[in-house]
């Protein structure tokens, strides 16, 4: 939530120069920033927008998600045959529970989440909750990235409503589910629920926050999830 894909290049940068082809499909109302369309956009929208830019491969993708993207991968994972999906630092399918130290940051903007408009958290928020533990530099240039994103997809996020769930039995690919355990957002907890719904082996560091995806922490969380993909579409094909 509240990015667009240029907040994952380095992820981009790393996978193609590895000989991967990237294709990065962006939520509605995200890039360019469309208020209207953020106003009323669903978390089954953003659903039906990854089905749709998967359908449009020519090939069976590999899916990777972070967050709410996470959650996004599981559905996709449970509509379609992914070769594999890596999940980091990904949204349960059903409620995300809060952590206490975390509920101050929810509280600014309660009245958007209310009234269904648009929100953006405080760059306050963003440092203390989602980017907590990086570089002050790295975290500069992180927020002045992000945009606005709909008070519909937080709420159902936030809540578990019935447009979160995943059936489980529905992914039958490889599962990959990496974690920091500086996460302020998912509970390790929460993450370690998601790798046994889905049987998935667990990637996690104890140090890194809720932004695993970070250009700082690339070099310790992608060659660890590169060796699993490698090991894993191996044993497929062989």
């Amino acid at each position: 939530m509240f990015s667009t894909p240029k907040l994952l290049s380095g992820w981009v940068s790393m996978l193609e120069s590895g000989g991967c082809r990237v294709h990065t499909p962006v939520y509605p109302g995200h890039d360019p920033v469309d208020m209207d369309v953020l106003s009323r956009v669903t978390l089954s929208d953003y659903i039906g927008h990854a089905l749709a830019a998967y359908d449009a491969l020519d090939e069976t993708p590999i899916v990777i998600g972070h967050s709410i993207g996470g959650l996004v991968a599981q559905h996709v994972a449970a509509a379609r045959a992914p070769e594999a999906v890596v999940l980091l630092a990904p949204v349960p399918p059903g409620v995300l529970w809060p952590q206490v130290r975390s509920l101050p940051h929810l509280l600014p903007i309660m009245g958007s989440l209310i009234k269904g408009q648009p929100v953006k958290p405080s760059e306050e928020t963003f440092r203390a909750v989602p980017l907590f533990g990086l570089p002050a530099d790295e975290q500069r240039e992180l927020i002045a990235g992000f945009v606005p994103d709909s008070a519909h997809v937080f709420r159902s996020m936030s809540l578990g409503s019935r447009d979160t769930r995943v059936d489980p039995r529905a992914v039958r690919c490889p599962v990959l589910c990496v974690s920091g355990g500086a996460d302020r957002n998912v509970a390790t907890w929460i993450s370690r629920r998601i790798a046994r719904r889905y049987s998935a082996q667990e990637h996690h560091h104890p140090e890194l926050p809720h932004w695993i995806v970070a250009d700082s922490a690339l070099p310790r969380v992608a060659p660890p999830v590169l060796a699993w993909l490698e090991a894993r579409i191996g044993e497929m094909v062989s």
